[in-house]
């Protein structure tokens, strides 16, 4: 069972589609550690149809990036498992203006106020993650979902995640879906490539990451000394990392 921090909400919530509903509760995750993979777990009543799936949907707490998913395994009963991706080493921003208009309607912000966020940004070593979990029909659309929950990101030894090998199988061949046009072709903005295999667009295709492929491919190429001849058709690119998306959106 996961303890859950002051910050990381016990989150229910129901939505009803015509004359379904479901409802969905998770009791979310104290920390995620950094570089290093997080497990959550989700509730689902009654369970999803067979042509529906549950989703855990994540990001870094920045004014650019939005949201990723990966879809939720589901282990009987109406229980459901995910794991994070492992979270880049990234300094939390301080906030602007701009951007506390948008996170003060955050559900994580309730009851709190903008000199609370300012004084929790300057506690972090590392860059905050938000996220929900909720379940979605064969389109897309959300049935029912959780409140967005906000954790901190912590060193390793401060956060520690047990794995299973099949847990571990799964954390070393993600499928990361995009919800935005903008995501496709780049990094998982401030989520470290380890570990993720394939994506699914914003119109729900399947595809081989090309982003972490190329990583990958440039990580295990042979250093090549000054002056020598390259492999014949051996090309090396240099990729600099692109915005994932303009702005946050709300909830």
């Amino acid at each position: 069972m996961y303890r859950v921090s002051a910050i990381c909400l016990f989150c229910l919530t129901v939505i009803a589609a015509g004359a379904f509903a479901q409802e969905l509760s998770t009791e979310g995750v104290e920390c995620l550690p950094n570089e290093a993979n997080q497990l959550i777990t989700a509730k689902v009543d009654p369970e999803v149809r067979g042509s529906d799936e549950v989703r855990l949907y994540f990001r870094r707490l920045n004014p650019t990036g939005a949201y990723y998913w990966v879809e939720m395994n589901p282990s009987g009963d109406g229980s459901y498992w995910a794991a994070f991706p492992k979270p880049e080493t990234r300094a939390q921003r301080e906030l602007s203006d701009d951007w506390w208009e948008i996170l003060e309607s955050r559900d994580w912000m309730a009851d709190r106020d903008r000199e609370w966020l300012e004084d929790y940004f300057d506690s972090q070593e590392h860059e905050l993650a938000e996220y929900y979990i909720a379940a979605v029909d064969i389109e897309g659309q959300e049935l029912a979902k959780t409140a967005t929950a906000l954790v901190e990101v912590k060193d390793r030894d401060d956060c520690r995640v047990p794995l299973d090998p099949y847990q571990v199988g799964q954390t070393r061949n993600l499928t990361v879906g995009e919800t935005t046009e903008a995501q496709q072709g780049q990094e998982v903005y401030h989520w470290l490539c380890d570990g993720i295999v394939s994506r699914v667009n914003y119109e729900s295709i399947l595809r081989e990451d090309e982003y972490c492929r190329a990583c990958v491919v440039a990580a295990w190429l042979p250093v090549v000394p000054a002056g020598a001849a390259l492999i014949a058709g051996t090309t090396i690119e240099k990729r600099e990392p692109q915005r994932a998306s303009e702005v946050q959106p709300g909830n």
